[in-house]
């Protein structure tokens, strides 16, 4: 018994803190404040490695670029405006995750991202419509 409890226990407190912090990023937004939101990412851009990279990405309300950092790559910026697509579902990094295709503006390859499902709808407003979170 003990066993099993032992395994669900990093199950329910994963869910348990990242219910806490969705909603803190929702709030620190609405109030005009940047937030860095976990994502892997991968790009077929110059720059980028070819797999996918675990990071963060750093929101800023009403910028022009969203920064995606890593260890491996160091920060990329990717500038707001652009559009989503679907997915690659056969390469994706991790099934828990949603997908998108996010093509900034501009044209060149699309930036793959991957966020728990919980943060893509504030990420796609960070990155296709940016001036829709600016504090007046």
């Amino acid at each position: 018994m003990g066993e099993i409890i032992a395994e669900l226990m990093p199950l329910f407190a994963d869910s348990f803190i990242r219910t806490w912090h969705v909603a803190r990023v929702r709030r620190r937004l609405a109030a005009g404040k940047s937030v860095r939101v976990p994502c892997s990412a991968r790009s077929d851009r110059p720059g980028w490695q070819h797999a996918y990279v675990n990071g963060k990405l750093g929101i800023t309300p009403g910028a022009v670029k969203v920064t995606f950092g890593s260890r491996a790559l160091g920060r990329i910026e990717l500038p707001t405006g652009g559009t989503f697509h679907e997915p690659e579902p056969d390469t994706w990094h991790s099934q828990d995750w949603a997908a998108t295709a996010y093509q900034p503006p501009g044209g060149g390859r699309p930036v793959y991202l991957q966020v728990d499902s919980r943060y893509l709808p504030m990420v796609h407003v960070a990155l296709a419509d940016p001036k829709s979170q600016q504090k007046v």
